[in-house]
């Protein structure tokens, strides 16, 4: 049995230490915690700016929000980058960042999170109903980034679809393509 680390580990451990964040897949409650946990890290090691890397083709917005927020805190500035596809929730983390950028072959999808329920018609209602004020809260966070108006944002989403790399810029989701 070989005692050095799988290749993947040590390609991450180099990332991390130069201070990036690869951020990549569907985005679970627990893949949002190892995010903020690194965050965390790289915060309390350092202080030059943290580059997440995102390819997120879905995050819900329970998930998203707990990245966007230890962004909002940590005391160094997080630079964002959008790679491939970058989809629900994981928008607003791209949008989060003090410098927002998209590789030229991005797209960002436009989607409101599934929600799955269960239970008693009350129990339903409430779910419905908390799933309504994070979309609100999404919307308004989206707007606060982008610089337009809340309306125009959930317009948007409404009708959702595809952004590429230009529209991605255009619309305030990103500042300039990643070089």
């Amino acid at each position: 049995m070989s005692s050095q680390p799988a290749f993947g580990d040590q390609v991450l451990s180099s990332l991390f230490a130069r201070r990036i964040v690869l951020l990549h897949g569907d985005l679970s409650s627990d893949r949002a915690s190892e995010t903020a946990a690194a965050l965390l890290t790289l915060d309390a090691l350092g202080d030059e700016h943290v580059e997440l890397r995102l390819q997120v083709p879905s995050a819900s917005w329970e998930a998203a929000g707990v990245v966007i927020d230890v962004i909002d805190v940590l005391g160094v500035p997080v630079h964002t980058v959008g790679l491939g596809l970058v989809g629900g929730g994981a928008v607003g983390i791209l949008a989060a960042g003090a410098q927002r950028a998209v590789s030229p072959h991005a797209r960002l999808h436009l989607r409101h999170p599934d929600t799955e329920a269960s239970g008693r018609p009350a129990e339903l209602s409430r779910t419905v109903e908390a799933q309504t004020a994070l979309q609100a809260e999404f919307e308004r966070l989206l707007a606060e980034r982008t610089g337009r108006p809340v309306a125009e944002i959930a317009q948007e989403w409404a009708v959702g679809g595809f952004l590429d790399a230009p529209s991605a810029i255009a619309l305030g989701y990103a500042d300039a393509l990643s070089v």
